[in-house]
């Protein structure tokens, strides 16, 4: 973008003239590009003087590939691709969650074998497992890593002491260093935007397995989703507003990350013209982008007189339809006002569960009368909207045939059209859930039933089906027959389910097919 790009140079350039270049590469493994870890990272080590070297290693979506999530694996020939584009970097910095270990353990591995690397990681899981973590790599960084990573690489540059910055652990003779972690960024508007101007920005192509120099055009075709699913837009850009999350559920990582490291509860939010600058910026070098999409946890949790700044400016400024996050208890008559006439196009909402009981047990406040009424409130506005998405946890071992019952009985009552997006329940580590589950010995390998666990694939099911059907246009009276508790509680057997997934293997496939190749003839026209 121009004017990050004439910002970036002066300061790389003084940074030459100061002598304070330090080069660092920054690998992505996550399944689209648009993540924003290593893009805010890059774009703060620009802003103090430093060169940065983005890596994408992006792979088909789950929710339009045949392959398993998480279980990708790199090539030969994509190691040695991302060994050689590390090759003259001064260090290695690689972001994961939890599901990515393996991933970020082969890079770590195929470049510290044949390079004399430090290798850096940092995001979710190493914050909530930073010593198992530094079994892998030479450093972790916990918590946020803005200020950390900045002050890591000035070091690194003038050649001092590393050993005591904050939020950054090693081992040192063998003994793991814990530096005390900083309190979380107040002030997000002192941030950077996410850096796209596409220096030394890299990209593979899973096709070709080549890793390419991104551009507009290739970004272009990377954001482009060859079937929008549950009516998202089919090109958008994403970004974040504010960071935190008022509610503590019991299954989710900012409860774990904020026992650790206690971070309050408030939310920290951008000012409005903070985000709207970031949007012109965004309309003036992407022109393609057709919709934004604001990943906040609860995106309505902004006040409604901040709703309101926000309406004007992005009217007035930016003028593209918008999607989002939110909780029930958020969505009220005025903001959905407020919302929309600024543009919102498709709004996504956590319910979870309509079991009263399990609903305590993942710490979700909201009860089924006020989810209803949310419900109703969206669908008088569905003329001017799209069908909402409404998230639910499915394949709960506490939940019983009664609480999976209650969860269809609340859909029933929820007016639609709707798209559920429904998650298996993981036992992510540092969680209440996984504490629970953990004691009670039903986790057994952390590896094998968590890291590995997919967590957008639920088992196949009579019930789980059955929620899948919500989305479909299925005759509601039919779906009152099937989810009659007399028919849940008789056709929801062992061997009964274990006909209805082979059966649904076999059609995945055959759906999948067609457009299987088709990604294979766009992505080979790309390379």
């Amino acid at each position: 973008m121009k004017g990050a790009l004439f910002r970036d140079w002066i300061l790389v350039w003084s940074g030459y003239l100061q002598g304070d270049e330090m080069k660092v590469a920054l690998i992505s493994p996550y399944s689209d590009i648009s993540t924003m870890g290593i893009r805010i990272l890059s774009a703060c080590l620009k802003q103090a003087g430093h060169m940065t070297r983005c890596i994408f290693l992006p792979y088909p979506y789950p929710e339009t590939g045949t392959t398993v999530d998480f279980q990708h694996r790199y090539t030969a020939k994509i190691l040695d691709g991302v060994v050689d584009l590390v090759a003259d970097v001064d260090l290695v910095g690689i972001s994961l969650m939890t599901n990515y270990f393996t991933m970020a353990e082969d890079l770590t591995r195929s470049i510290k074998e044949r390079l004399a690397k430090q290798v850096i990681w940092g995001g979710v899981h190493p914050s909530i497992r930073p010593e198992e973590c530094l079994e892998s790599a030479d450093l972790v960084c916990v918590s946020e890593g803005e200020r950390a990573l900045v002050e890591l690489a000035n070091r690194f540059d003038r050649s001092e002491d590393i050993s005591t910055i904050s939020n950054i652990w090693m081992k040192r003779d063998g003994e793991v260093i814990r530096n005390e972690a900083l309190a979380p960024i107040e002030d997000l508007d002192s941030l950077p935007f996410f850096d796209y101007d596409f220096c030394e920005h890299y990209v593979l192509d899973r096709a070709s397995e080549a890793i390419l120099p991104l551009n507009r055009e290739l970004l272009h075709t990377f954001l482009w989703r060859e079937r929008p699913t549950k009516a998202r837009a089919a090109l958008f850009y994403q970004t974040i507003t504010s960071r935190g999350c008022p509610y503590g559920c019991t299954f989710c990582c900012w409860s774990a990350l904020r026992k650790e490291y206690k971070i309050p509860r408030q939310i920290r939010r951008r000012s409005n013209r903070h985000i709207i600058a970031e949007l012109s910026q965004v309309r003036r070098e992407l022109p393609f982008i057709r919709e934004i999409t604001f990943s906040d946890d609860s995106f309505f949790a902004a006040s409604f007189e901040q709703a309101v700044e926000f309406r004007d400016l992005y009217k007035r400024e930016i003028g593209l339809s918008f999607q989002c996050l939110a909780e029930p208890r958020t969505v009220t008559p005025e903001k959905m006002e407020v919302f929309i006439d600024a543009g919102l196009a498709n709004i996504q909402i956590g319910v979870q569960s309509g079991s009263e009981r399990i609903k305590k047990m993942y710490g979700r406040p909201q009860s089924n009368d006020e989810i209803i009424r949310m419900s109703r409130l969206i669908k008088s506005h569905l003329d001017r909207i799209r069908p909402p998405i409404y998230d639910f946890i499915l394949d709960n071992p506490w939940e019983t045939v009664e609480d999976q019952i209650d969860t269809l009985r609340l859909l029933l009552e929820m007016p639609r059209p709707y798209y559920l997006q429904l998650f298996s329940l993981v036992f992510f580590p540092g969680t209440v859930l996984y504490d629970r589950a953990k004691k009670e010995g039903r986790i057994k390998n952390d590896r094998a039933e968590i890291y590995d666990q997919q967590y957008n694939r639920r088992r196949i099911t009579y019930v789980n089906l059955l929620f899948s059907l919500f989305s479909r246009p299925v005759p509601t009276f039919v779906l009152r027959i099937m989810c009659h508790p007399f028919v849940v509680r008789s056709v929801n057997r062992p061997s009964l389910n274990a006909v209805l997934a082979a059966l649904y293997r076999v059609f995945s496939v055959v759906r999948m097919a067609p457009l299987m190749v088709k990604r294979l003839f766009h992505y080979r026209s790309v390379g």
